[in-house]
């Protein structure tokens, strides 16, 4: 359906008009018809009322070699390039206001960062001759002051003033496999497990580095997150193991304690497997609901194996392949790429229920409503729609508007362009298809870098970074 072109008036809330009641509607009923299907725009709806014009205008911009932007609670950390009078820095600043509390240089390679109740991690990458190697940084986030260094190790998540690492291996940073025993890499139908390693997990305490809790699983095992909210922004919550012998143990991120083990009706190497996070949790959406799954990848073999947690049992074979992201995308049906399109399988027979073409991502889940994307590549602009979840058809296609990447869990921001170098921001309310846009973005060529946290965007483009206020939720 063609969307109806409105034109903003940023004084007051637009509202769109009755839908049809009942006998059949003419033309002008049509027409209004149309305009409720179209994409409904609200803006500042709080001020409106009180008769003040709503600002689309940022918050406060940073200026001058920006590389990076991090929003962490009441703080914002800035990375810059380097500059005539100084090396590559991070900055840390106050949220509110863009000042700045302290400086300290950092090396290029520095490309990541997350914070844990009190403390900033940062991640820096190089490379050896064997592969390649990670360092992680402790800082203090309100002084910029060092608190402690793990060399060898990758950042998997935090968890409330908890650090979630994996040691990487002694003697071999890559995946190597033994002559003559090399598999077909040509073909991603196949799973690969790879050369088994040891694999080393570490839970941290944030503020220390002390090692909290420690994980060495027998070789040849596969661990598994869960997760609350999505990657890096969300938490992680638990920790899953399964053995060759088909045994799966959760362990609680906080303590290293079993939480609870089942024993799946396999056996053999997993080239990857799948439990908590196979479900995808968008706004309101609720993981407690869902029959327990997990999904297991045989290595070697084509497709994975769906197995129901609450006995073991094997309830069905899936021919999607490892990195076609199978997922449980409702509390009924799991989700997974198929070409350039979504296809949906029933949880419990795995039949297929439904496919939708031109959009291969979830974003996220509500109730009956999928939102769904195709990211931009290259020249070709991303796409956004809310489909039917159970049916698959589109009810809305979000025309123009784009994903703002590195969003909120919870919160799904968009933008879309108005020029060549302005863009609106909004953000979509997937259960009525509404979008309150709530700012007006300059110097925006393409996809920016973002980061969001709490009702705080901050967004990276040509050297700046300019940072906003989301709209309040009604």
């Amino acid at each position: 359906m063609a969307e109806t072109v409105i034109e903003l008036d940023l004084s007051s809330p637009w509202e769109p008009p009755d839908p049809p009641r009942g006998q059949r509607p003419g033309r002008a009923r049509r027409l209004r018809w149309a305009a409720v299907c179209a994409v409904a725009v609200a803006v500042a709806a709080g001020a409106a009322a009180s008769g003040a014009a709503p600002s689309t205008g940022p918050l406060y911009r940073i200026d001058d070699q920006v590389r990076s932007v991090v929003v962490a609670g009441d703080l914002l950390f800035v990375g810059r390039f380097r500059q005539p009078a100084s090396d590559p820095r991070i900055e840390g600043r106050r949220r509110s206001d863009g000042a700045v509390l302290w400086s300290v240089p950092v090396d290029l390679q520095h490309h990541y960062v997350a914070s844990s109740a009190g403390t900033l991690i940062l991640v820096l990458h190089g490379e050896s001759d064997r592969g390649f190697t990670s360092t992680l940084i402790a800082l203090d986030p309100v002084t910029g002051r060092q608190r402690w260094t793990r060399p060898e190790a990758v950042l998997v998540g935090t968890h409330d003033g908890l650090v979630v690492v994996e040691d990487l291996p002694d003697q071999s940073r890559v995946v190597e496999f033994t002559a003559g025993d090399e598999p077909d890499l040509t073909d991603p139908q196949v799973n690969h497990a790879g050369r088994p390693q040891q694999r080393k997990l570490a839970v941290l305490d944030a503020a220390t580095g002390a090692e909290v809790w420690r994980l060495t699983p027998p070789l040849g095992s596969a661990l598994d997150f869960t997760w609350a909210g999505r990657y890096p922004t969300g938490q992680v919550t638990a920790v899953d193991q399964l053995d060759p012998s088909g045994l799966l143990t959760r362990r609680d991120v906080r303590t290293g304690g079993v939480v609870a083990t089942r024993q799946l009706d396999w056996s053999g190497t997993p080239a990857m497997f799948s439990t908590g996070s196979v479900w995808l949790s968008g706004p309101g959406g609720d993981p407690g609901r869902t029959p327990g799954r997990a999904v297991v990848y045989p290595d070697g073999g084509r497709g994975g194996i769906v197995f129901d947690l609450a006995d073991g049992r094997a309830l069905f074979r899936t021919d999607t392949a490892m990195y076609d992201g199978l997922h449980q995308c409702t509390a009924t049906l799991f989700c997974a790429g198929a070409g350039t399109g979504l296809a949906a399988y029933d949880v419990t027979t795995g039949r297929p229920v439904w496919r939708l073409d031109g959009y291969p991502e979830v974003v996220a889940s509500v109730g009956d409503r999928l939102v769904v994307s195709m990211y931009a590549q290259g020249s070709t602009p991303g796409r956004v729609a809310v489909a039917d979840a159970r049916t698959g058809a589109v009810l809305q296609e979000l025309t123009g508007w784009q994903l703002v990447l590195g969003g909120p869990t919870g919160r799904i921001v968009l933008w879309r362009p108005v020029d060549i170098r302005t863009a609106l921001l909004g953000e979509l309310d997937p259960a009525t298809g509404w979008i309150t846009v709530f700012g007006r973005a300059g110097d925006w060529y393409g996809a920016p870098d973002c980061s969001v946290d709490g009702a705080t965007l901050a967004c990276v483009m040509v050297g700046s970074a300019t940072v906003w206020r989301l709209p309040e939720r009604r």
